[in-house]
């Protein structure tokens, strides 16, 4: 089972750039070469050469525990499913997250509550801080920084509206076929925890 980790802070949703690696993913490139290709022609158009190492080995291992189908789709679906798939792969390659959604977001939509609160965030932190000495040894401002990260990944994959100081719940429409290929290819609770199924 994965560990809880902060590392989301150092990252972000990255959809172009996602979008990006995963043609290059089908186009059989590896992990050293798109990591070379970053360095080198700063695909990603950031700053150092540090950035350019730290944002392709991210996304690559984002995208490494999608199946090819599941790359496709990313690269040929219409945006906003191609945004909810980018958003899955950060929800399964990180495990609080994951959990945040399932938790929070998901049961949100099952209660029908249409806005994601402040409380319903400082809750979940404090429940991870006392099940968790890992969350617990974390300091203020990392776990202030992360609910932050969390809210802007939530904005920019389209499943919050940020309307007069309310955070509004967006449920996606993703694309029938390629809900049944995520269905197929064991990614249920990743769907569910974003469309608030069972």
């Amino acid at each position: 089972m994965m560990k809880y980790s902060a590392g989301l802070i150092s990252k972000s949703y990255w959809y172009l750039e996602s979008k990006k690696t995963a043609k290059y993913m089908l186009d059989g490139l590896n992990r050293k070469q798109i990591v070379e290709l970053a360095i080198n022609e700063n695909i990603y158009q950031v700053e150092s050469e540090y950035r350019s190492k730290n944002v392709a080995n991210a996304i690559y291992t984002r995208l490494n525990c999608l199946p090819k189908v599941i790359l496709e789709a990313i690269v040929n679906s219409d945006i906003a499913t191609s945004k909810i798939i980018v958003l899955i792969s950060i929800i399964k390659t990180d495990r609080l997250f994951f959990e945040f959604m399932h938790e929070v977001f998901r049961n949100n939509i099952i209660l029908g509550e249409n806005t994601l609160k402040d409380k319903d965030i400082n809750i979940f932190f404090q429940e991870k801080k006392i099940q968790s000495e890992i969350v617990n040894s974390w300091v203020y401002t990392t776990i202030r920084r992360l609910k932050s990260e969390y809210i802007k990944m939530l904005i920019d994959s389209g499943l919050i509206k940020v309307d007069s100081n309310k955070r509004e719940i967006i449920k996606p429409l993703i694309d029938f076929k390629v809900k049944q290929l995520l269905l197929e290819n064991e990614m249920a609770p990743y769907v569910f925890a974003i469309t608030g199924e069972k």
